[in-house]
């Protein structure tokens, strides 16, 4: 086993990656001398998580072994073809097996079917698009030229993208992924795969930290081939923002962007959402409107004129835009949250949580809704209920991750200070809390100086 892994270590699919093949190699040592692990300890003795490492909440672990077994089934259809024996790990285990090529799951030469878009909420989000991340970056730079079947693919994979619910984010990204699988140097279709991480991380959907990098290395991957994608740019400048509080290089990669693209609006959008999080809401509108300039009807640039309005405090105004856009597209998961938000500020209980309950069904995965609703029971009373929500918070399936940040607020109308402010923390260091200088559901916190100490550390403040 241990010679395997030296087979393995050596290729191109681990030897670029510190943090994969120390994985691989601590679970093949742990299998060597008979110990059983578990997720919590190779969160701790891999990725140095610290003591009160919560499985259930930071998925790191899941993510990472989703990345293992696909580079290690890249490994084994290519490179290592010819080995004799495998390194395969069972579903639902770490530890893993030695098996002869001839009993292993997958045959040399075997051709990988399409994965269909139930598959990619264990394979594409979690792991990544498979056998291309080594040798993105060293392409050259040269622009190829125009591929008119790869770009309708990509202008489907951007329809479902502006949807923003967690399932058409998924379809978009397999969109993308099949349009790098077939058309391997085809800039845009990485810039989109980097666009449907980007939100992923940035909208609780995953946790921001694995999922940003993926998101990075599309986008660096979309430039290696063309450096005038605008949408990569804009990548790198929003998560330089939001993950790393990088303030000169957020500036000059979305300005770069909007150099690239004048009609790329959703680098407006995000420029503009940069300096709602930090309360320039002076500074955020104008943004926002030249973004609604080039595209009036876009449903995500609507939310963050709307997001600007509830931020600011205008209820009313943010009610007013939240039924715009839901005259344009009834069934919008992000207008009824936003109607829901505005309506529980103005005391409308029933209003809102009829709003909250629609978002929820909107989406079979999405844990927002539910959070919404317990903070709505909190506020109104009803604590039986609102603990009853938060216990399936705070015990999720193994495939939904639950954003720190949402138990935070729930605790928070819960009137348990303490537990919030400990769940920020952790939001905080997921990357999740970029909201927390400007939302109204924090104001209980905001004279405690722990809170003070986290829009420090999150650089907010």
């Amino acid at each position: 086993m241990r010679a395997e892994l030296d087979r393995v270590l050596a290729s191109r699919e681990f030897r670029g990656s510190e943090r994969r093949s120390r994985l691989l190699k601590y679970l093949v040592e742990k299998a060597v001398a008979g110990e059983r692990v578990k997720e919590y300890s190779i969160g701790v003795d891999v990725f140095d998580k610290s003591p009160d490492y919560d499985p259930r909440i930071d998925p790191a672990v899941r993510v990472e072994m989703g990345r293992v077994r696909t580079r290690l089934a890249d490994y084994y259809a290519g490179e290592g073809q010819a080995n004799r024996e495998r390194l395969e790990f069972p579903k639902r285990s770490y530890t893993p097996a030695l098996l002869a090529a001839e009993q292993s799951s997958e045959a040399p030469g075997h051709a990988w079917p399409l994965p269909s878009v139930v598959m990619m909420v264990g394979l594409a989000v979690l792991a990544g698009a498979a056998g291309v991340v080594g040798w993105r970056f060293a392409t050259r730079s040269r622009k190829p030229p125009d591929n008119p079947q790869a770009r309708e693919l990509c202008v489907k994979a951007r329809f479902f993208w502006n949807k923003r619910t967690p399932e058409a984010l998924r379809t978009s990204l397999e969109l993308y992924q099949q349009t790098i699988r077939q058309w391997p140097r085809y800039a845009p279709a990485y810039a989109g795969e980097a666009l449907c991480y980007t939100v992923m991380a940035t909208n609780s959907e995953l946790p921001a930290e694995q999922t940003s990098s993926q998101a990075i290395d599309a986008a660096r991957a979309a430039i290696a081939l063309d450096p005038t994608v605008a949408e990569a740019h804009a990548v790198l400048g929003w998560l330089a923002y939001v993950i790393n509080a990088d303030w000169k290089t957020a500036d000059i990669e979305l300005q770069r962007a909007e150099e690239l693209d004048s009609n790329f609006a959703t680098a407006h959008q995000w420029r503009a959402l940069g300096f709602l999080y930090v309360g320039q809401t002076n500074e955020a509108a104008p943004e926002i409107a030249k973004a609604l300039q080039l595209d009036p009807v876009s449903m995500p640039l609507l939310v963050a004129d709307g997001m600007i309005s509830y931020f600011s405090r205008r209820y009313d105004e943010t009610i007013e835009k939240a039924h715009k856009m839901l005259a344009m597209e009834p069934a919008f998961r992000e207008a009824h949250l936003m109607l829901g938000e505005a309506m529980e500020a103005k005391h409308d209980w029933a209003g809102a949580e009829r709003e909250f309950h629609t978002a929820a069904w909107a989406s079979s995965g999405d844990m927002e809704g539910p959070a919404r609703l317990a903070h709505l029971f909190a506020l109104t009373g009803q604590v039986d209920r609102s603990k009853e929500v938060l216990a399936k918070l705070l015990n999720p399936t193994p495939d939904q991750y639950v954003d720190p940040y949402q138990i935070a607020f729930v605790f928070t109308a819960l009137g348990q200070n303490d537990k919030a402010l400990d769940w920020l923390e952790k939001a905080v260091r997921q990357h999740t809390a970029i909201i927390m200088k400007v939302d109204p559901y924090l104001d209980p916190l905001r004279a405690e100086p722990r809170f003070q100490q986290l829009l420090a550390e999150a650089h907010l403040n």
